[in-house]
């Protein structure tokens, strides 16, 4: 289940260029006045979260050298997902108890909600959050780890795998089910997650596989940090 929602802010906010940790603030900030039993419980759930959210999509932009962006209509869209229908219900619930929603330093209101309708096949995605990935190597007889990026052989693998262990996670069961993906283009982002930095990848990619698996990754994010605003696809038109 996948919402849209229309947002309206001042335009003279200037937007900081890292803002996911304060849109994944907003998102359980409205969960608590939803429904404060079930933000408690997803927060206590220490494995995954099942839900993804998408960068902010401003259509009308200036930049501000070294400091952000800016809205000059006013009007930002963000998109969430998941494939657990009662966590945007609660989401929704929380924004109209309390429609102004409070990121970082700005205030965004609400101006339209729609739910999407799910793709009936998958063929090619883009990100619209970058996909992070981690895996920890032996370096001097240490384990460290290390950000995984296209180039690196781990990626693929590691990618499949982790889909593959939410997919069982949520669903208590073997997964039996695969997809084949190829890059068609990559571009390798640095984000800053408070104080921590993750090198990460936006991307354009061809799917083919069980439709199910690849609706999972779609509803729920590919990769990891999900919860943090990464992972996010759409279809490329």
């Amino acid at each position: 289940m996948r919402s849209v929602l229309k947002l309206e802010v001042d335009k003279n906010t200037t937007i900081p260029f890292d803002y996911q940790y304060h849109l994944a603030s907003m998102i359980y900030n409205s969960l608590n006045t939803g429904d404060l039993e079930y933000a408690k419980k997803l927060h206590a759930y220490q494995k995954y979260k099942f839900f993804t959210f998408s960068w902010l999509d401003i259509p009308k932009r200036t930049i501000v050298q070294n400091k952000g962006i800016k809205s000059t209509d006013g009007v930002v869209y963000l998109q969430l997902s998941s494939p657990n229908t009662e966590f945007l219900t609660v989401f929704l619930e929380g924004l109209f108890k309390e429609p102004v929603l409070k990121i970082g330093n700005f205030d965004a209101y609400p101006m339209e909600i729609r739910i999407e309708e799910e793709p009936s096949s998958f063929s090619v995605l883009k990100t619209i959050s970058p996909i992070c990935l981690r895996t920890r190597e032996n370096v001097d007889g240490k384990l460290v780890g290390r950000d995984l990026l296209p180039n690196h052989s781990k990626f693929y693998e590691n990618l499949k795998d982790n889909l593959k262990k939410k997919y069982e996670s949520y669903y208590n069961k073997e997964c039996n089910m695969n997809f084949e993906l190829e890059i068609l283009s990559a571009e390798a982002k640095r984000m800053q997650i408070k104080d921590t930095f993750v090198r990460c990848s936006n991307l354009i990619f061809s799917v083919s596989g069980d439709y199910d698996f690849i609706k999972f990754g779609y509803e729920c994010g590919f990769g990891e940090k999900n919860s943090m605003g990464f992972g996010m696809v759409a279809e490329k038109k």
